[in-house]
């Protein structure tokens, strides 16, 4: 779990990590295979198994609930069209959505869903990591505690790692075997959730508990180029 206020470079992070970014310096190592800035534009076997969940969902307008979590299958997967239509109803229920809506479109449909679709869209390729952008972003409490739930069950049932970056720390808290912290760009703090509450960073204590006072300054947050 990746913690920090906007403008602190987790999508950035993320991003980096998938392959949709370049980065300037340092390695980025998975299953013993490191990425490189000279090495960036190549994407070793391991990376293969990552799947990334954008904030918004990125699903294709003009395709249906059904269609979209098949286009992935169907351009990696060599299954015929009747396998990847049943694989794409089987992750489908695996994030608790009723079949018939497979035959709606996106726009049919409320933006947590839209985000369910894209984590069984991303299930249906078959990876076995995900990184999620701010997963509850824009959701009513209820439904964010529905996305989280089945963050959860996913990780638990289908033997998934998680990579999720937020600044919900009920979210947080509730996802994350570890959480970090990012600052300007920066890792200014790592540990167990349990452990956060008891940190002596002044910019973590100010963050995670929404203080007004502070390191952080309220009018001139810092923002990563």
């Amino acid at each position: 779990m990746i913690i920090g206020g906007s403008g602190s470079g987790k999508s950035v992070l993320l991003k980096c990590i998938s392959g949709l970014y370049q980065f300037d310096s340092g390695e980025i190592e998975l299953d013993g295979e490191i990425r490189s800035p000279k090495t960036s534009k190549k994407r070793p076997t391991s990376f293969k198994k990552l799947g990334y969940i954008f904030q918004n969902a990125a699903l294709f307008d003009s395709l249906t609930v059904l269609e979209n979590i098949m286009f992935g299958a169907k351009n990696v997967l060599k299954l015929s069209k009747k396998d990847i239509e049943d694989l794409a109803f089987e992750k489908l229920s695996l994030v608790g959505i009723n079949r018939k809506i497979g035959d709606l479109y996106p726009s049919d449909i409320s933006s947590g869903l839209r985000k369910a679709v894209a984590l069984a869209r991303t299930l249906a390729i078959g990876s076995d990591i995900i990184l999620f952008d701010e997963p509850t972003t824009g959701l009513d409490p209820i439904m964010s505690k529905k996305i989280n739930d089945l963050i959860i069950k996913c990780v638990q049932t289908e033997g998934l790692t998680a990579v999720t970056i937020t600044h919900d720390m009920e979210s947080a808290k509730r996802l994350g075997d570890k959480i970090a912290m990012l600052y300007a760009g920066e890792l200014i703090w790592s540990g167990k959730p349990a452990d956060i509450k008891n940190t002596d960073n002044a910019i973590v204590q100010q963050f995670t508990n929404g203080y007004i006072d502070g390191p952080i300054p309220l009018m001139d947050l810092p923002i990563v180029k």
